[in-house]
């Protein structure tokens, strides 16, 4: 089958290459990919900027995707050939921790995620675990179907905060995640403002699309809140980039809410006299869990025509230089293999 093949070796390098259908058996599924999203995390992953565990390469990258099962094993009751599945990443955990327990499996330490630590979607079929997987009903397209996966990292941000219809909320970089994330706060009725840089325009422009009430470049951002005597309730930051953490943290009013989404490869300094002197509430947000994934699900049926807005172009598995190339010059913030 057709792949995208992640070699750990002498610093990363992603190659095309026609390897084995996986073999499967118990409980586990054989689906063909139909659409894979890029993510932010592959691009670190092709550009050597996350770490790799080189034991576990070479490995299919990509974790963002729906499929349509075509095999099940023996002991599989939860799907059958021709369903429409996503999948959460997390491909094993340990099943024992007190965060397994809770269903918290974002949080397990000895978790395995497809794309990083075992075989991903960025190929013709993909070998699944039955508890990973989630039905996807026929009024979701297979476009709308391959945004699920980012669309349950933003319903747990946004869930994580306590989102009134009273709230300006600001989200910090418009990526997918962030103008995902606008979508959702958006169902809770707040004036929702999306911060980029000069290399956003583009995302900022579908921002505006997606019908956020006002977009502004980061370096305006507190000039312009103080001209409309704007406060900010809550900061959603899903960039990850040290200046737009800080400057979240510094423009919430006194009580705010700050929940980070975005993630760094760097070490991130943070202005914690912010948070102490106005006693703000600060939390994380990682990955998403169960609930999570069903909540996108139903969301996505109804926001998909926006959602859509994100997507950039879909390309076959061959042209994956074509599509990485794109994401990294800050083109439109999703882009779409067929494998």
């Amino acid at each position: 089958m057709k792949s995208l093949i992640l070699i750990g070796e002498k610093g990363n390098k992603v190659v095309f290459e026609n390897i084995g259908i996986p073999k499967i058996k118990g409980k586990q599924i054989l689906v063909r990919v139909k659409r894979a999203g890029i993510c932010g995390t592959d691009i670190k992953l092709y550009t050597g900027n996350y770490y790799t565990d080189s034991n576990v390469c070479p490995i299919v990258l990509g974790h963002e995707f729906i499929g349509e099962v075509v095999e099940v094993g023996n002991k599989v009751s939860n799907a059958k050939i021709g369903d429409r599945i996503v999948a959460q990443p997390t491909y094993i955990s340990c099943e024992q921790c007190k965060y397994c327990k809770q269903g918290e499996f974002n949080l397990c330490k000895s978790r395995k995620r497809i794309g990083f630590d075992c075989d991903g979607v960025f190929a013709e079929f993909v070998r699944l675990n039955e508890n990973q997987i989630y039905h996807v009903p026929d009024t979701i397209s297979d476009d709308a179907g391959a945004l699920i996966e980012p669309l349950t990292v933003a319903v747990r941000g946004v869930y994580r905060a306590n989102v009134k219809p009273s709230d300006t909320v600001l989200i910090s970089g418009p990526g997918a995640i962030g103008l995902l994330t606008a979508l959702v706060a958006k169902q809770f009725g707040a004036r929702v403002i999306v911060s980029g840089t000069p290399a956003d325009v583009k995302r900022l422009e579908i921002a505006s699309q997606l019908g956020v009430d006002m977009v502004v470049m980061t370096d305006e951002l507190p000039k312009k809140l103080k001209h409309k005597e704007i406060e900010v309730d809550i900061v959603f930051e899903c960039s990850g980039n040290e200046h737009a953490v800080n400057l979240g943290l510094n423009i919430l009013r006194p009580k705010g809410q700050f929940v980070q989404i975005g993630t760094s490869s760097k070490m991130v300094n943070v202005s914690f006299m912010d948070i102490a002197y106005k006693e703000l509430i600060v939390t994380g947000s990682i990955a998403a869990i169960s609930n999570d994934w069903h909540t996108a699900i139903n969301l996505m049926e109804k926001i998909q025509t926006q959602a859509l807005l994100i997507v950039k172009k879909v390309l076959p598995l061959e042209e994956f230089e074509k599509g990485f190339d794109e994401f990294l010059q800050n083109g439109s913030p999703k882009i779409l293999f067929t494998p």
